[in-house]
Parts: structure tokens; sequence; C-alpha cells
């Protein structure tokens, strides 16, 4: 199957997963979705950008359109920038590139977006280089390294120091652009970015050395980076190729040389800009001067002038190419033709000094040929001063460069070093973090047993409470035997008693209030309505004789709801304890106020009296058979269902005389929320 046919069933596929992942947005989001076919898209066409740019162009600008997402729209589009540089369209990629980074400085810092800019600012860079403006290039390239460093996204970082590797060797500035060579492979080791990187790595250290003539060290590179040859992109195989070919051009190995150069010439035919052509051509053309071939030169250094187009007329490209015109020509002994190349006026300051130095010995070689020796000895001496001079910058720089590559090896070694300190560090702290996770783990067991025991505790409390009221309540129980046996007694002969007509009532008042107690007795809680009535009735019973003898003041609200509970007599063992025991028998101003209010969710009863005070002895008993039994056992209960809720009744006793200056008698209060629970 062909790559276009495979192209079109993956976006056929894409367009499928397009349609069925927006069933799905509500689930995964349209940024995921969108950025999913960013991705799909980016990794379908990488290869394709150098070898289709337009078409990849054409694709890119037409997905734009289905995009929401700013970045995912930025992403294409720097992408497409890069297709613009691969065609040579210079102002198009830096107007792209312009935009993109425009639209990163506009948005809030974050990983997506920094990673986004400094890839802009690493393509800037490329782009600054290949217009010759180095510095500029080398700055922004700077910016990216530094802006990489604030984000985790950190996979482009490789890249951005082999361009500023490029632009140091561009520079001349070998001895930098060794550091960040080097830099980049340890950043490739230390990310895991893989071999391709490594590719990219060796063969430019391996021109490095091939421009110091440290030809052992670049072969060694070359080695290194064929062993990966089928993992490179085929820009990346031209650039290899023809630095491999410029070694044996060195070492004076023209044969294999031009194979080199023939392979990178072969490579340059998918590319879409001549200009790469154009160098590997002029190459060919000098290998075939040295081989005394000026057939085959002319028909390269030709086609070479014709590819350079527009570039021909930078001084640099010019002066190079006259050179070589110049070489051919003496190699025809066409010496007014050579004479003519080489005596053109060009800014030298623009122009690569090694170009000077070749030009320099053919003119040597013109003026010897001429019989002019006494020229071609002052262009000797010319030449040679260039190659002493052109011999002490590469001494100087390969001094430099090994004295950086001295300094970087002793940085990692003092790294080493540092990282052992830090590993012995962090066993050290392991070993602390072991016994601190120890300790705590010991603190949390001695708590949870601590909270077992206490828990224990207060079930073994709890049941003996309870064991308390049950004995209690069978001491109420066993005291109520004999009303119980009473008020059954009373029933069988209330008959008996209708006919005396002042009986009748009081009998019946009696039975009622004693079928209420024991009843009430055997409840936890009963309505406050039910309670009331009762106390009412064992008044109405208990002062029969003496009407009159205690006053009784009941402030009610006017309608009691049945959801209102109380504990059981909460109500009648007070009232009954104060009827009992609080008042003299000569008293007679004897009250006793019972009142209830409803405020903020909670019930409030008051029993008030205003008899001798609750600190008397009278007035609290100690024999099981008065209420003061009936009291504790209602303090009892009120304490254990006190624990089963978290909003707690109250219960207070309190002499009134302690209350109010000058005043005397006993105030029993409740206080009962409304969402209270009678459960044990």
């Amino acid at each position: 199957m062909e790559r276009k046919d495979v192209l079109k069933l993956y976006l056929v596929g894409l367009v499928i997963f397009w349609g069925l992942g927006s069933c799905s947005y509500k689930q995964s989001g349209e940024f995921d979705r969108e950025m999913l076919m960013t991705d799909s898209l980016l990794a379908l066409y990488q290869d394709s950008m150098t070898e289709s740019p337009q078409r990849v162009i054409e694709v890119f600008s037409e997905n734009r359109s289905f995009l929401k997402d700013s970045l995912c729209i930025c992403m294409l589009l720097s992408h497409e920038s890069k297709c613009y540089y691969y065609q040579n369209r210079m102002e198009d990629a830096l107007r792209t590139n312009e935009e993109v980074i425009r639209f990163c400085r506009e948005k809030q810092p974050s990983d997506s977006y920094l990673s986004l800019l400094a890839e802009a600012y690493n393509n800037r860079g490329v782009y600054w280089q290949e217009q010759s403006e180095r510095d500029s290039a080398i700055t922004v390239l700077k910016s990216a390294v530094e802006i990489l460093h604030m984000t985790k996204k950190r996979s482009v970082l490789p890249s951005v120091y082999m361009n500023l590797a490029d632009s140091y060797l561009q520079n001349g500035d070998y001895s930098w652009c060794g550091f960040y060579y080097r830099k980049a492979l340890f950043v490739a080791d230390s990310l895991g970015t893989g071999a391709r990187d490594h590719f990219a790595i060796y063969s430019g250290l391996a021109k490095l050395y091939v421009e110091l003539e440290n030809f052992p060290e670049a072969d060694e590179y070359f080695t290194k980076a064929e062993q990966m040859d089928s993992l490179c992109t085929p820009y990346e195989r031209y650039f290899f190729s023809n630095t491999r070919g410029n070694y044996y051009y060195n070492t004076k190995e023209y044969g294999k040389a031009l194979d080199w150069f023939r392979k990178a010439d072969r490579i340059t035919n998918a590319f879409p800009q001549p200009l790469y052509k154009a160098i590997v051509r002029g190459n060919m053309g000098e290998i075939f001067i040295l081989d005394k071939q000026p057939d085959s030169a002319h028909i390269y250094l030709d086609d070479a002038r014709r590819l350079f187009g527009k570039a021909y007329e930078h001084p640099s490209f010019r002066y190079y190419m006259d050179g070589l015109y110049a070489s051919l020509a003496l190699l025809e002994n066409d010496l007014p033709q050579a004479e003519q190349l080489l005596s053109r006026t060009y800014d030298l300051k623009l122009v690569n000094p090694l170009y000077i130095y070749y030009n320099n010995r053919r003119m040597q070689e013109l003026y010897d040929k001429k019989k002019d020796y006494r020229r071609a000895y002052e262009f000797k001496t010319k030449a040679d001063m260039f190659n002493d001079s052109l011999r002490n910058v590469k001494v100087r720089n390969s001094l430099a460069e090994i004295d950086f590559r001295y300094r970087q090896d002793t940085t990692l070694l003092k790294k080493d070093i540092q990282l052992m300190g830090v590993q012995n560090e962090v066993s050290h702290w392991k070993t602390v973090a072991l016994y601190c996770g120890l300790l705590l783990l010991l603190f949390l067991s001695a708590s949870f047993c601590w909270i077992l025991y206490k828990r224990r505790k207060e079930e073994k409390l709890y049941w003996k409470q309870m064991a308390t009221v049950n004995r209690l309540r069978m001491a109420v129980v066993r005291n109520r035997i004999s009303p119980h046996f009473i008020f059954n007694a009373l029933n069988i002969i209330l008959p008996t008693f209708r006919q005396y007509e002042g009986l009748d009532k009081p009998i019946r008042l009696l039975i009622k209030v004693l079928w209420g107690n024991l009843i009430f007795s055997e409840q936890i809680a009963v309505p406050l309505k039910d309670e009331i009535q009762l106390v009412q009735e064992y008044l109405q019973l208990r002062m029969l004789g003496d009407p009159g003898r205690i006053r009784i003041i009941w402030d009610l609200p006017s309608e009691i709801p049945e959801t209102w509970l109380i504990p059981s007599m909460s109500v009648q063992i007070p009232v009954e304890n104060a009827v009992k025991y609080a008042f003299d028998p000569e008293d007679a101003d004897a009250c006793i106020r019972i009142q209830v209010t409803e405020k903020q969710q909670c019930l409030y009863i008051d029993i008030e009296d205003n008899g001798i005070g609750f600190s008397n002895d009278g007035h609290l008993q100690k024999d099981e058979q008065s209420t003061g039994y009936g009291l504790k056992i209602l303090n009892q209960t009120i304490e254990i269902l006190n624990r089963r809720n978290k909003n707690k009744m109250n219960f207070i006793i309190q002499d009134r005389s302690r209350l109010e200056p000058g005043e005397h008698g006993t105030l029993v209060s409740f206080v009962v929320p409304f969402d209270y629970t009678f459960e044990l």
C-alpha cells in the first residue's frame, strides 16, 4: 500500500473518531477531544513537513477551522511556520512564528503555553541562523532555555542546545559549540528522549572536530552516528552525509568524499527548497576539480549557481563560487578568466577567512603559471599568513574546547560526588523517616488502646447506671404494689360506695391517680399534656380535705401539642415533693407555681414553691418510701439519656434563697430540646 493510501485511511479513521467523540463530549470535554485531534495530526505529518510542506500547510490550515481551543490552533500554526521555512518562505515563516509568540506571551503562564513559547523561540533561532543573524539567534535560543527550565515539558531542550551549538559553530566559537553539544547529550540521556537526538548530537560533534582538524575524534563520532542512521529525518541524514563528505575532503580521500556527497545529493531530491542541493552540488564540483575532471566540474558548478538563486548574490556564497570557478579556469589554463574572477572586489568582513586563504593560494598558482614569481611569492606569503592565523585560531579553539570539556567533565565529577552525598543524606533521612514511622505507629496503637479502654469504661459505667435505675425502678414498683392492691380492691367495692353521694367522686379520683402512677412508672417518656393531667388529678385528690391550704398556679400555653415529650413523672415528683415537705401546717401563704414555656426550639418547665427550701432536711427525704428516690431515678434517667443525645437535657434543683435574697422555697427546672431522643 502506498503512503498516500495510508494517509487517506488514517484521515478517514480520524474523521470517524471525531464523529464518535462528539457523542462522548460531556464525558471527556471538548478540549481533550481537540487536543487529541491536534496531537494525531502532528504525529501523522511530522515527517511529511520536510517532504511535502505545502500539503501539510493545507491540511493544518483546513483543520484549524474546526478547532475552538486557541492552544491547539497555535500548535498547528507553529508547525505551519516550520513548513514555510522548509519552503524557503522566510517572511511567512517569521510572520506565523511571531503570531505564536505573541499569543503565548498574552496568556497566563502554564506548562502548555510556556513549552509552546519555548518551541517558537527555538524555531526563530533556526530562522535567524539561516539569515546569518547568529547573535540574535543565540539570544533567542537562550531565552528558550530559560523558559523550558520553568516547565515540566523539556523534551525540546536537547534541540535548543543543538541549535545553540550550531550558532556558535557558525560564529567560529568552537569551545561554546562543544559545550552546548555535550549539554544536549547530557540532557537527552537524562530525559531519555531516544536515539534520534543522539544521532543529531553525534553528527554535530563530528562536524565540530572536522573544523578543529581533530580527525580521529571526528571519525569516532561519525561512527556512533552511523549506527543510528535509520532513526533520523531526511534533513538530519543530509546533514550527516554532507559533513561526512567534508571529512573525507579534508583527509584528501576524494573518492570517499564524492560517494558521500552523491548520497547527500540523492537525499535532497525530496527537498522543496533548492539551497541544500546547491551546497552539495558545489561540493561535488570542487571534488571534480581536485580530481581533474573539468567537464563534470562545469556541470555541477553551473547547477549549483542556478540552484542558489538569489542567495548566490550573498558576498560569502559569491566569493566561494567565484573561487571554485577560478580553480576550474586554472585547471583549464584559462588564465584571463581566472584572473578576472580572483580580482573581483568583496567586503572581506562578510567572507569566511578560510575562503580568503584558498583564494590567495589560487592567486599564487595563477602568477606561477604567468611566470610572475614576485607576485606569486607575495600571495604565497599572504596565504601562509592566513594559514598561520587560521591554525592559531584552530589551536586556540582546540585548547578552549579541551578546557571546556575538562571543566564539564570536572563539573560532572563534582556532580557525581554531590550526588553520592545526596544519596547518603537521602539514606540518612530514610532511616529517620523509618523511625518516625515506627514511633507514629506506636503512638497510633497506644491511642487506639486508650480509646478502646475509655469506651469499655464508659460502657461499664452505662450498664452500672442501668442496673441502678432498674434496681430503683424495682423498688418503686415494690412500693407501688400496695397502691395497686388498693386500686383493685376499690374497683371491687366501688358499687357499694355509690349509695353514698359524697364518696363516689373521691374514690373515682383516687382510682385514676393510682392507675396513672402505675402506667407512667413503666415508661421512660410521656406526653407533657398527659403528665399535667395526672398532676392536676393528684392535686385535686390530695387537697380534698383542705382545698385552700396550698394555692396552685398553672402558667401553661393555650394548647399543648402531643409531640411535647418529657421524662415520665418529671412534673409529678417535684410537685408531690413540694406538697408533702415544702410547707409547715400553719403556713397560710403556701403556693406552688407550674410554668411551661417554649423558647429557641426547647421546652422550659419550672416548678416553684415558697416553702422552707431545698436545703432543709424536711424537703428531701432519705426514706425509700418518699419521693426522694423518685428524684434519684429521674436524675439517673436524664444522665443516661443525655449520653445518647447531642443536645443535652438540663435538670436543676435550686434553693430560691440563693437565687433571690429575701425569698425562700425551691425551684425545679427542666429544659428539654424538641429534637431530644428518649431511647436508652
